[in-house]
């Protein structure tokens, strides 16, 4: 008979236990997507939860920014929108997310970019935050970030272009197409030398520029690689490979000897 009382008495001190374990849980949850931005203005925790599960629909970005639209929000709370729905999704720390908004904020094409970053494109999203991780670390490095994303026509393509990431250090511009490609996996040359030609474009039109092609991973096939290398310095567009830090390393020392 005692042990059949007991079993209640236990249920329910395990009971008063569990709760708060699990309100500490979801206040970490909760702090997770916490507002980044300090701006009274900021959206919801709910309602970043709500936009980011839009965000995955089909056209889910396009949802999100007419949503977004309406409420006719300043840049930085956009930022911090698309920047905690990004933390929301897992594509993101919040370590990572808050030294970007830190860093990155109110750059040209910072907002647009991670934006870009929430689609439900995963190819989409590893080219957006490679050149996002590239900024910042630029950033981080003494170069200022002059714009991400930026839109251009070159005159070659049939419709509008972006060059992806523009630094400067030391009055000298850098113009970056960035792809974020595994050893194994190869752009289709058209493509590749359609971008090159836009950064020949671009360089053009700009005084001290250094046109630049960095690719994360270096490919595992010689020939591809000896075709690539060709083609870049038939144009005279440096070609860099590396991870983010490194091609940032890379910079610097083009700067000091070109």
């Amino acid at each position: 008979m005692m042990r059949s009382k007991s079993l209640p008495i236990l249920f329910l001190f395990l009971f008063i236990i569990a709760i708060p374990q699990a309100y500490a849980f979801w206040g970490f949850a909760s702090k997770t997507i916490s507002a980044i931005s300090k701006s009274i203005k900021v959206l919801p925790e709910d309602e970043i939860i709500r936009l980011s599960k839009l965000s995955d629909e089909i056209q889910g970005t396009k949802k999100v920014g007419k949503e977004l639209g309406k409420l006719n929000l300043p840049d930085d709370v956009l930022e911090d929108t698309f920047s905690r729905i990004a933390i929301h999704q897992n594509k993101l720390t919040r370590k990572s997310a808050e030294g970007m908004f830190s860093r990155l904020s109110g750059t040209p094409g910072f907002r647009a970019t991670m934006r870009k970053v929430i689609g439900n494109s995963k190819v989409g999203t590893k080219g957006h935050l490679n050149e996002l991780e590239i900024a910042d670390i630029a950033s981080m490095n003494e170069f200022k970030v002059v714009g991400i994303g930026e839109h251009f026509v070159d005159g070659i393509k049939k419709s509008p272009t972006d060059i992806d990431i523009v630094l400067e250090k030391g009055g000298r511009l850098f113009a970056i197409e960035a792809k974020s490609y595994a050893k194994t996996s190869k752009i289709l040359m058209d493509k590749y030398r359609a971008d090159l030609d836009t950064l020949v474009v671009y360089k053009s039109k700009k005084n001290n520029l250094v046109p630049v092609f960095t690719i994360t991973n270096k490919p595992d096939d010689l020939r591809y690689l000896k075709s690539l290398e060709y083609e870049a310095n038939k144009r005279s567009v440096q070609l860099i490979f590396g991870d983010p830090q490194s091609q940032i390393e890379q910079l610097k020392m083009l700067g000091e000897i070109l």
